[in-house]
């Protein structure tokens, strides 16, 4: 792995019944402190990459090297995964269980640095005032901001994100988008995520690779993308994506 990469993928291959492909020989950079965007339509493979690069799925055929211990990388799933029944800052809290603490942290208690560290995390999120307030009723767009400090909660130098802001309105998915940036810029944590809209895409990603069929099509700046083309790009059928590959 060259010195500036955090993720090489190289071919890597995955089926979820053993014959039918999912991913068809992925191969991708991703350099430390960047933020990479994945594109593609429904079923190309976007989630299954994210999950595989996150650990939570094998075997899978090929490559993955990762610069980054397990427990330094976030994750944000496109479910959220919110226990409903605890509070904001409880939920929170949840992602520091990867780390040290003895049978103490298990049964939920939790060091000060922590309570305040979670509670600064829902400040920077603007969401502080809601500590204390269930999951069940919060807002989406609040939900989005709990599950995004729980990644942050880990202090990651990694942050995986799959399609995060997709079921929010384009106010919310700008808000959060916007502070989620300027947390990883801050902390240095590079992102990998997968995203369907082009326009927050070119705004807030360094880079965009396309995935169709289970295959990286095209990359390039996320500046150069176009919004108009996108659709072009990714359409077409496996066979079409083969002879191309």
């Amino acid at each position: 792995m060259n010195g500036g990469e955090i993720i090489r993928i190289e071919d890597l291959r995955f089926s979820y019944d053993g014959s039918t492909p999912v991913l068809r020989g992925v191969s991708l950079r991703v350099r430390e402190g960047e933020s990479l965007a994945i594109m593609g339509r429904s079923g190309s493979g976007k989630t299954t990459l994210l999950k595989l690069v996150a650990g939570l799925l094998s075997p899978y055929q090929g490559q993955i090297e990762l610069r980054v211990p397990p427990k330094k990388i976030g994750y944000v799933p496109q479910q959220i995964g919110l226990v409903r029944n605890l509070t904001a800052i409880q939920n929170v809290l949840l992602g520091s269980l990867g780390r040290p603490g003895g049978p103490g942290r298990i049964l939920g208690f939790f060091e000060r640095s922590e309570m305040e560290k979670a509670m600064g995390l829902l400040d920077d999120l603007g969401i502080a005032h809601l500590a204390h307030r269930k999951a069940a009723l919060l807002s989406g767009g609040e939900r989005q901001r709990v599950a995004v400090a729980r990644a942050f909660m880990q202090s990651p130098s990694l942050l995986l994100a799959d399609e995060f802001v997709s079921d929010l309105d384009i106010v919310n998915a700008i808000e959060v988008m916007r502070i989620t940036a300027e947390m990883c810029r801050k902390n240095k944590v590079t992102v990998l995520m997968t995203m369907h809209d082009a326009f927050l895409v070119r705004d807030f990603a360094d880079r965009v690779a396309l995935i169709k069929y289970g295959r990286i099509v095209r990359e390039l700046p996320a500046k150069e993308l176009d919004p108009t083309s996108l659709a072009a790009l990714l359409t077409g059928d496996v066979a079409e994506a083969d002879a191309k590959a």
